[in-house]
């Protein structure tokens, strides 16, 4: 009968080996696990942040840029406590054509980007555009986010979030910018 040299036969370190061959793997399996948690969690936000710029937008009959500025600003502490400085927010009036489809812009404001340009054209989705011979009146809220994953940042690679909104006005058929407050 032959016998296996000592070293062969030894089982006591044999849990410490497995544990060091698999450590590595759940390790990454964990901070991968917590990226896309928190990525998902951003992703929330900032369509909760382009509905909030929409849905309080919308409950004015008349809008001031002060007023757009200060809903823009608001509408970051959505994001809170991610960092804000990457946020890219606009909202802007669409006016859309019996027919939909299409919109043209009526006025927009921007919060660390530029506005949309007046007169600009806007793909309205079919479940927006309005079948009525009337022109139609939307609200349009949309925010960029730039996002990086605060663990693994080096290994991880950054996302770019978007999201629009849009919502038709609640107290009159359009908001139209005025210069004071309303």
């Amino acid at each position: 009968m032959k016998r296996w040299p000592a070293f062969l036969r030894a089982e006591e370190g044999v849990a410490a080996v497995e544990f060091a061959l698999i450590a590595p793997i759940l390790l990454i399996m964990l901070i991968g696990g917590t990226a896309l948690e928190e990525a998902v969690v951003v992703s929330h936000k900032v369509t909760a942040a382009a509905h909030s710029i929409a849905d309080v937008t919308t409950q004015y009959s008349t809008v001031a840029n002060t007023d757009l500025s200060v809903i823009l600003s608001a509408s970051t502490v959505v994001l809170e406590p991610y960092p804000t400085t990457s946020a890219k927010m606009v909202v802007s009036e669409v006016q859309v054509a019996s027919g939909g489809g299409t919109g043209t812009v009526v006025w927009s404001q921007a919060l660390n980007t530029g506005p949309r340009a007046v007169g600009s054209t806007v793909s309205i989705p079919a479940a927006s555009a309005s079948s009525d011979s009337d022109t139609t009146y939307l609200i349009l809220g949309e925010v960029t986010y730039n996002y990086t994953p605060r663990v693994a940042n080096k290994f991880v690679p950054g996302i770019t979030f978007y999201q629009s909104l849009f919502m038709v006005p609640r107290i009159s058929t359009s908001i139209p910018l005025t210069t004071s407050s309303g």
